[in-house]
């Protein structure tokens, strides 16, 4: 990701976009309708998976659900941080839209597969070509921002970017818990649902991109001031891995703890995660945005502290209340680190 976010910067937004105005064109406006249906796509996974596992045949056994639920998700994070620096490297040479398009396409098809999957080896199969595609689609889309964003408005489009993907991570889990609760197409059908879905959209997604981005030879000029306070690069890219690393283990404790703890259904189990992604947005567009210029690093500090808090409560959360809690910590501090990061990094 750091790759894709500082490298060779050559290909950004439609002809003619002016740095002022980028963050008020509809290419942004299409930037942030694929950040937010490929997170959708990752959201909607999760009220699911402990269900859809308990279908498949190798899943059998009283370990086996939580254990692949958390390994499921984790190859997801993995591949897309491994991959995100590679396809960096692609766009800065045949130019982000073609990046971009080969992403949404790969996470098409992704989504069928893992709809389709009927073993735990080819669901395994289909989460690592997802994460695969999703890197080149997310870190990408931040890169083009940054070739052309200037430094006061860089902020505003990655806090909107990051919000965008709560949107997604919001509408994904409400989404696919209410698509899995519909009884009358059978079960195992509903827990597939969701996946059509989001490769439906994913699919008109493809075609929008193709329609109306245009790769632009604009560079973005050098600056002379620097944010206040900002990390080294390599700390950078430590802090980031460590908040995939947290966030990714919350998400799979809040569905097993959801299922298995308190007996909710997948319904249930997505307004959880919708709650989570209120709370991103919230702090996203409410908080962070005007105080990353002027604060930088420093609002990294306690954000850590309150998203180690929120990790710490969910194995002791066995009231909806201490959930909810738990919940909102974590989604706070994402709120905050996730665009955070990416803003110093660019």
């Amino acid at each position: 990701m750091i790759r894709c976010l500082e490298g060779n910067r050559a290909h950004g937004p439609a002809v003619g976009v002016k740095q002022k105005q980028f963050v008020h064109s509809g290419v942004f406006f299409l930037l942030l309708a694929l950040v937010f249906t490929v997170s959708m796509g990752y959201g909607i996974v999760l009220p699911v998976l402990p269900a859809y596992l308990e279908g498949l045949p190798a899943s059998a056994g009283r370990f086996s659900v939580p254990w692949h639920t958390g390994l499921l998700t984790g190859t997801y994070m993995l591949a897309l941080f491994l991959f995100a620096p590679l396809w960096g490297y692609v766009s800065d040479r045949i130019g982000r839209r073609r990046v971009i398009l080969l992403g949404l396409a790969g996470f098409v098809g992704a989504m069928l597969w893992f709809a389709l999957a009927r073993g735990v080896v080819s669901a395994y199969a289909a989460r690592v070509l997802a994460g695969v595609c999703a890197a080149a689609v997310l870190p990408v889309v931040l890169a083009w921002v940054g070739d052309v964003g200037e430094s006061r408005t860089r902020a505003q489009a990655f806090a909107w970017l990051s919000a965008a993907g709560a949107l997604g991570f919001l509408f994904g889990p409400a989404l696919g818990g209410w698509l899995a609760s519909i009884e009358s197409i059978g079960s195992r059908t509903a827990l597939a649902l969701p996946f059509y879905a989001t490769a439906a959209l994913a699919g008109g997604m493809w075609l929008a991109a193709y329609l109306g981005l245009v790769d632009n030879p604009l560079r973005r000029a050098p600056e002379e001031t620097s944010q206040p306070n900002a990390p080294p690069l390599l700390g950078l890219l430590a802090l980031s891995l460590l908040v995939m690393f947290g966030i990714g283990s919350f998400e799979v404790g809040l569905a097993l703890q959801g299922q298995q703890v308190l007996n909710l259904r997948p319904r249930e189990i997505g307004w959880m995660f919708a709650e989570c992604s209120l709370v991103m947005i919230l702090v996203q567009i409410f908080v962070l945005a005007p105080l990353l210029r002027r604060v930088g690093s420093g609002l990294l500090a306690p954000a850590f502290l309150a998203m180690a808090v929120g990790v710490a409560l969910l194995p002791f959360a066995t009231t909806y209340l201490l959930l909810i809690v738990g919940v909102g910590l974590v989604a706070g501090a994402s709120g905050v680190l996730i665009p955070a990061l990416a803003y110093l990094v660019s």
